[in-house]
């Protein structure tokens, strides 16, 4: 593709993306799938304030400089929103990451969500926890693990960039009887999700995490704006196949 050509498909797909969001916000209906996954996190505040336990969030080793960076990214927005309503109720969720760029982004999410509470005195560091370096998955999903046996933990989320080390940590938490919520894009960590849990995010449901969760008009502008360009894809194939059978 020449640069003429991607520029003005940039300049169409903006188009598209300001024109979804205008409607949005004039109130016309945009109608997202159920997705039960979502409900199963809204709830997880609201068990963590009626047990006295504490909800722990890992976010996996995706670094925020590589390849995963989209998939950690669409995790923070996970933890902002479980972090916002937690500590307004004063049950910050316990973070625990398994790759260095995250752990400041994990810090800064919950000192934002406390000083939005009035609470910026309860932060402190042992609410954010580096388990292991990203260069060894095992020690990271053992060290979760332990801290799923050792803390009184009423939920346990884990979105982001996994492997096949999920296992240890999901059955960890399988054998404390704990609730789990489990987003991933890795073809082997969802297939263990789907053994341990009801509640997956499976792929592009984890990158939709802000529009289900949060609701802004840009947010669910952009999934349409997806739904069409899947569409138009769709219709394109079909017309390339049709075009080589003629």
């Amino acid at each position: 593709m020449t640069p003429i050509i991607v520029l003005a498909v940039v300049v169409v797909l903006m188009l598209l993306l300001f024109l979804l969001t205008r409607s949005v916000q004039a109130g016309r209906t945009a109608v997202l799938r159920p997705l039960t996954s979502y409900q199963g996190l809204a709830g997880q505040i609201g068990r963590a304030i009626e047990s006295g336990r504490q909800l722990h969030l890992t976010l996996g080793q995706g670094s925020l400089v590589g390849r995963a960076n989209p998939t950690s990214v669409s995790a923070t927005a996970v933890l902002d929103n479980l972090a916002k309503d937690g500590c307004a109720n004063g049950t910050p969720p316990l973070v625990t990451v398994g790759e260095g760029t995250l752990l400041p982004l994990a810090q800064a999410s919950l000192q934002h969500a406390l000083a939005e509470a009035g609470r910026s005195g309860d932060f402190d560091l042992s609410l954010t926890q580096f388990v292991a370096h990203d260069t060894d998955p095992f020690a990271y999903s053992a060290g979760v693990a332990a801290l799923l046996q050792q803390q009184r933990v009423a939920s346990n989320i884990m979105v982001g960039r996994f492997g096949p080390e999920l296992a240890i940590m999901a059955e960890a938490a399988n054998r404390q009887q704990i609730d789990q919520v489990i987003g991933t894009d890795d073809p082997t960590a969802l297939a263990v999700a789907v053994t341990v849990t009801d509640d997956v995010l499976i792929g592009e449901e984890l990158f939709a995490t802000s529009a289900y969760l949060e609701g802004k008009a840009s947010q669910i502008a952009s999934l349409q704006l997806q739904d069409i360009l899947r569409w138009i894809v769709v219709l394109f194939i079909l017309g390339t196949a049709v075009y080589q059978l003629v």
